[in-house]
């Protein structure tokens, strides 16, 4: 029981520690949303005209990228959510994949 109880302080630590790293890509700006779990990413320069945010996600046990919606530049952004099915869920970090080069 004590081992369990460890655990979840740990888990819980973790998240209220754990803050989106801020990755600057250049000609974008990010806004983190959902306490952490999404990013969002404008750009206004770039290497062609539509990109994709690529949250990298985190909990305490796992990690993966999620690859998020078609943003333009100058116009839509783009927007990846980290989801989980349990535990505490944020984004460590992000990049912008540009598409159509």
């Amino acid at each position: 029981m004590r081992r369990i109880v460890a655990c979840v302080a740990i888990a819980i630590a973790a998240t209220a520690i754990a803050s989106p790293a801020q990755a600057q890509e250049r000609g974008c700006f990010e806004e983190y949303l959902g306490d952490g779990r999404s990013v969002e990413v404008f750009c206004g320069d770039g290497r062609s005209d539509n990109f994709r945010a690529v949250a990298h996600c985190r909990t305490p046990l796992a990690s993966w990228n999620d690859y998020g919606s078609i943003g333009r530049v100058y116009g839509k952004p783009s927007f990846a959510d980290c989801d989980a099915l349990l535990g505490p869920v944020w984004v460590e970090d992000y990049h912008v994949q540009w598409l159509g080069q």
